[in-house]
This record gives structure tokens, sequence and C-alpha cells, in this order.
């Protein structure tokens, strides 16, 4: 990077963490979360937050338990959880093996108690990432010796497992360890004699480690801090064997894998080891350490330099500014890498900070390759594949689930092939395999996820479109189809359906002869159907092969076309609390009129990828929502109280708005457990007459719809028309 960057210190304030080394830090969202260390008297177990909006500090008050006062401890973020893993509390004291889990939105710790029957041994000054679905704890110092041992936890089966690697980098610690794209690298440390000046990379894929060779030069170092900015690794500070402390920034690009000194200026921070580093927004933040004495200051640098010709959206490497201004804003997405081409009814995955897209149909074939979009650095890449790799196919639909892809169904063309197999794609080992087939073939259904459960539902096979229900229970690998309870939705295939809390909605699609603008809601608690036709609001128009995702406590619809072709661009909201829809005028690049796109959700932001409007795309568009609105509209659902005057007054209104959101919500369940209830009873009664119990049975078919009286006067079965000649009364 030829330009001089410059250094500023950043002014904060508030309640501060006391100067301290050994400290773990983790960037969420917006906000710099501080874990223990040790100050100038004692470890610590305390947690600080550092909004970089206000950069205002403030020290928490976590609920559950803490880690005990230690240093040295690693933390990462998974999802919307962090987690930190082991420390010490002096050289020849204790160290820990521990595992907590911290929960940013409820400010409460949880100690785990993995159920492995090898767990990691203590260590302090290791690392600690997070990649897909696990966590990956390497190396360190266990008190008597330094480690290279590489250990992946996961969260969904609660078990620490350690890695079998070949070539592994010699044991150290007080390394740095950044994840980029679907590696994690792994540079300096010390290994008890030397200094070290290595760079590893380790792919998280084929779990293989891989010395990188390198030109250029960086100074051997430990206990320093690392940063990936777009394709580059900066690295700064950190200490040598004769303990000469560094000042300085190096950058790595990881294609021509050459290190240049980054020229700086300004007020830059003091030579440091034992700091903390994170990027946010193109910013290098570093705070901490210690230069001699230790420090709980803050400084940052920039690391991405934007020509007067370039802009946010020009250049795919930039991160996405000011991002409270761009709330219900469409934004095209710039991508790099190897991209899709341009497709039809391909399947759409997220997990785990990607995207995963399978099949379709572009301008030659139909397609069965797999890509997968890194959301971090904003590059496709095409995976290879092994095993059992699924024919080629539009109109599949895939989900995700500890580390597996799971695609089902599709089909070549209208009047050829359709598709009832069941495949599997595991990230870890690239390889796919057939699973036991449930659900009869089809395409244009929908398949969720709920806990460990999929849920396949309608559907088209070429000549009859469905409305059954069926249910693939992962953990043991079976499938059944569902009788549920309630009025299910009438055949269909191209509707959409996402899930919400406990249970998922289905909206529209196309019946053979209309396209549908119905609502319905399976509740996967009590198994039952239930149409939402009393709703407020705008309904959006007919449609079908459009798009719809969940965020919080709402419903995101996107495109689709009618009967007459008329495709759409319009984004609605369905509220579901207060079962109200409402039309969304979103600012920005409005994504063209498309059908047969994906939409996928990644933490607050939606995307649109691919998809026919006119002709077939591979482009990607984004909208961020808006949580702060989401909650405050779901607030509003019940009794308001305004006009607040004084702090008392102000407290005492709160309460009684609380008691009558309680009260709004018990009587909400109250209904809608009458009227399922109601629905049971009229499933009970006579299908002719309504009005005395079903107490009869033909034999001749075995369907029971009827009451003994209505029976006598029937010659064929109402639902079959088969001929009766035998009847027999049934008593409960």
């Amino acid at each position: 990077m030829e330009a001089v960057k410059l250094w500023e210190q950043v002014d904060t304030q508030g309640d501060c963490y006391s100067p301290r080394t050994g400290h773990a830090a983790v960037l969420y969202h917006s906000q710099i979360f501080i874990f223990s260390g040790i100050d100038d008297e004692s470890r610590k177990s305390d947690v600080h937050m550092l909004d970089l909006a206000t950069s205002l500090w403030a020290e928490l008050r976590p609920k559950g338990l803490s880690p005990s006062p230690r240093s040295g401890l690693q933390a990462a973020l998974l999802g919307e959880e962090i987690y930190l893993f082991g420390g010490y509390t002096k050289k020849d004291g204790d160290f820990f093996a521990d595992l907590f889990r911290y929960s940013p939105g409820e400010n409460a710790f949880v100690c785990l108690c993995p159920t492995s029957n090898e767990l990691p041994e203590a260590r302090t000054d290791h690392s600690l990432v997070a990649f897909d679905t696990s966590l990956y704890a390497f190396a360190g110092f266990s008190g008597r010796e330094r480690l290279n041992d590489l250990w992946e936890y996961s969260p969904q089966t609660n078990k620490w497992t350690l890695m079998e690697c070949e070539s592994s980098p010699e044991p150290r610690f007080g390394h740095s360890a950044v994840v980029y794209r679907d590696r994690m690298l792994i540079f300096g440390g010390w290994d008890g004699h030397q200094t070290l000046g290595d760079l590893w990379s380790f792919t998280f894929t084929h779990r293989k480690w891989t010395r990188l060779v390198t030109s250029g030069y960086i100074a051997s170092r430990y206990r320093h801090s690392a940063t990936m900015c777009g394709s580059s690794l900066f690295v700064f500070g950190g200490v040598n064997k004769d303990q000469v402390r560094f000042a300085d920034v190096y950058e790595m690009n990881t294609s021509l894998r050459h290190w240049i000194r980054v020229e700086t200026a300004g007020a830059a921070p003091s030579p440091r080891t034992f700091h903390r580093a994170i990027l946010y927004e193109g910013y290098m933040y570093v705070f901490g350490g210690f230069d001699g004495v230790r420090r709980n200051d803050m400084y940052r640098l920039y690391l991405q330099d934007l020509s007067p010709e370039e802009d946010i959206e020009s250049n795919p490497m930039a991160p996405m500014r000011n991002l409270e201004s761009e709330v219900f804003t469409w934004q095209m997405v710039v991508t790099q890498g190897a991209i899709y081409s341009k497709r039809t009814g391909h399947s759409g995955v997220a997990m785990g900070g990607f995207f995963y897209v399978f099949g379709g149909t572009d301008e030659t074939n139909r397609r069965n390759d797999l890509y997968r979009f890194d959301l971090s650095i904003k590059a496709w890449a095409q995976l290879p594949a092994l095993g059992e790799i699924p024919k080629p196919r539009s109109g599949s639909r895939g989900q995700g689930y500890q580390g597996q892809l799971y695609f089902f169904g599709g089909y070549t063309k209208k009047d050829g092939e359709y598709f009832g197999e069941f495949h599997r794609f595991d990230i870890g080992t690239l390889e796919w395999s057939k699973l036991q087939s449930g659900p009869a073939p089809r395409a244009d259904h929908t398949l969720v996820l709920y806990e460990d459960c999929l849920y396949v539902f309608g559907g088209y096979d070429g000549k009859t479109r469905f409305n059954d229900l069926h249910e693939y229970r992962v953990l043991e690998s079976h499938w059944q189809q569902l009788s549920p309870n309630g009025l299910k939705p009438t055949p269909r295939f191209g509707h959409s359906a996402a899930v919400s809390g406990r249970s998922f909605y289905v909206f529209g699609g196309w019946d053979g002869h209309d396209t549908l603008d119905d609502l319905y809601e399976y509740s996967f608690p009590s198994e039952t159907w239930t149409e939402l036709a009393d709703t407020a609001g705008t309904r959006p128009n007919p449609r079908y092969r459009h798009s719809c995702t969940a965020y919080l406590s709402a419903l995101y619809l996107f495109g689709g076309v009618d009967k007459g072709q008329n495709r759409y661009n319009d984004l609605h909201r369905y509220w579901i609390g207060r079962k109200e829809w409402e039309l969304l005028r979103p600012k920005g690049q409005v994504p063209s009129a498309r059908t047969f796109h994906r939409a996928l959700m990644y933490e607050d932001t939606l995307y649109i990828l691919g998809g026919f409007d006119g002709k077939r795309q591979n482009d990607m568009h984004a909208i961020k929502l808006d949580a702060k609105e989401v909650l405050k509209r779901q607030d509003s659902t019940f009794s308001r109280i305004s006009d607040i005057e004084d702090r008392e007054d102000a407290e005492e209104k709160d309460v009684l708005g609380y008691y009558r959101r309680q009260v709004q919500i018990l009587t909400n369940n109250m209904k809608e457990i009458e009227l399922r209830l109601q629905k049971e009873v009229e499933k009970d009664l006579c299908h002719l007459c309504y009005e005395r119990p079903i107490d009869t049975v033909i034999l001749e078919c075995g369907h029971r719809v009827m009451c003994a009286r209505c029976g006598l006067s029937l010659n064929v079965c109402p639902v079959c028309r088969q001929e009766i000649t035998r009847r027999i009364k049934t008593y409960q």
C-alpha cells in the first residue's frame, strides 16, 4: 500500500476498563466487548463494552456464572453468541480449560460443560476462531509445555473434537489467528526458545495444514495482533525474544504472499505487546496492552482508501458505512470471484457467514454445480464436489444444519424428469451423499428447518399439485408424512414458506388455475394449520415464484409473477403479532421486477440473488432491515401510554403498560385456542348435516365422514363415489 496511512487516537468516554494486558476482545455489530485480563492490581473477571457509534464505555454486570479472574483467555463470536475459552492466573498458578458462552443481547454468561470423552488441555495464549458453525482452538501454553493441537467445538452437539492433522505447525503460544474465506491463517508466536515469523494456513474444508512461502520481510514476533481487511492480513506490534517491542504495521496480500511495511504517520500508538485489535468499517482499532506500563488507550488506522472515482458500491472490498442511514435502502452488491452463471430455479442456503447456491437453469442447460459466497469479503467460489453428486436440476430446495447442506427434489423440464431424491453435502469434506428418499418426486415446493427437523410442503410433479406435509428428522434420518389438524392449504406450487417463532407461514403460489394470495400458519407444537384470512393492511397481489423470509417478528415478501405474467419488485412486510400487511417503499437501487429468484437473510440484511426479469440474472441486491422499528411496531400491538411528564409517572405507567401487554397476549392466545378447539369439534361433525357426530363407517372404502341418519339416505360414498352396500355404526 503506497499511500501513507494516518493513525488517530480515539477519545472515549464513560466507564473504561482499567489499564491491562491479557484481556480478550470481540466485535459484536458496532460494539467492542472486553473480557478479563490483568491490571496493576489483580487479574479480572469483569466485562466492559464500547459503543463505537458513541465512543462510550460501560461496565456491564452480567447475569449467570462469569469466568473466574484470569488473563490470557481467548474469545470468538459465533452467530449472536460470544464464546470464551482458557486462560491462567499466573505462570505457576492455575490454568483453565473451561468454556463459557456470553449472550450480548441478554448480558448473561453460561458455563458450558462439553460432553466429550476427550477435552482440550488447560492453556493460555492460544487462539480461538469461529468458522461456519464451529469454534477452533489452536496451540497455547499449558504451564508445562507449548502445544500445537487443534480442537473443534460444536455448539450443536456440545462436544470438543481433537482434529487429526498432518504437518501441523510447531508448538507455540502468543501467535495470531484470523479466518479468511475457508481457512485459518496462523502467524508468529513463541516456541519456548525463539520468536517465530512463519505463516501457516489451515483449510477447514480439507482439514489440512500448509506452510505458506512468502516474500518480503517482517520481523518475528509474538503477542502481537492480526486482522484481515479485504484479501490482506495486517499485523501490528508485538515483542521479540530480546523483549524489543514493535509499533510497525505490515501487510501481507494473500494473492501475492508478499510482506510490505505500511507507511504510517499521525498520532501513532506506542510500541506495545499483549494488546488487542479489531477491524470495523475499514478501520483497525488497537487498544490496551503493554509498552512498559499497562494501557487502556485506543487508536485507529484506516486500511481502505478509496479514490475519488470509487465509492462503496463499486468497491467489493469496501465495507458498508453509515448503516443507520441505509436502513430500508436497496443496494446493488458488487461481488468478485467465480460467480455462478445467470440462472433461475436455483436453490439458496445461508449458513455461517456464507451463501450457497446449487443448481438451476442458465441460458444453456440445467445445472448441478455448487457455489459459495463469502459475505466477509463479498467473493464467490465454485466448490469442488465428490461422492454421489445430484443430477442437474431446477426447482430444488435446500437448508443447512450442523455443517451439512440438505437438498430435496427438482426437475429437468416441464415434461421431463421430476426428482424425489434427497441429497446431503458435507461442507467439511466437500462430499455429496444420497439419503433415503421420502416424499413423492416434485419441484417448486418449500423446505424449511425447525429445530432438528426439515419440512417439505406442496410442489408439483408435472401432473399433480400437492398440499401434503412431510417431516425429516435429521438426527434419526427418518422421513414421515404428517397428518396435521386444521384446514390445510389447497394444493399448490411456487409458493413461499418461512419459519418465525414456533410456526412456519405459507403465502401464495399457483394452484393450476390461478395465482394465490392466501396466507397460512402451521404451528409446530400443535401440528395445526390455520388460515390467516382476517389480516389488516394492504395484502400483496396474488403471485407465485416469489420469495419470503422472516426477521424477528415479521415476514418480508419480495417479487414474483402473477397469472398474467406480470412480474413484481415490490417489498411487503407482514407483522405476525398484529396480523397486518404493510407495503414498504424502500429507497436506493431497487432490484428489477423478477421471479424465480432466491432471498436469503444474514444478520439484519435481506439479500436477493438472481432470478428472471425478462432474462436470467446472477446479480445480488441487499436491503438492511430496521430491528428497532420491528421491535417498536411489535410493542405497538398492545396498549400504549403517552404524555409521560416525569420519571416517577413514567415508571408507574411502564408497569401498567407491561400488564396491559400481558393481558392482550393472553387474550390473543385464548382466542386462537378457542378457534382451534372449535375446528376440532367441527372436524368430528357429520360432513353432510354438520349437526350430529360422525358415527358411521362405510365398509367398502373405509371412509368415516357422516352420521348414521345421513348414511341411510346415501347409495354412494360422498368422498370416493364408490357404491355403498355395507355400513356399520361406531361408538366412542
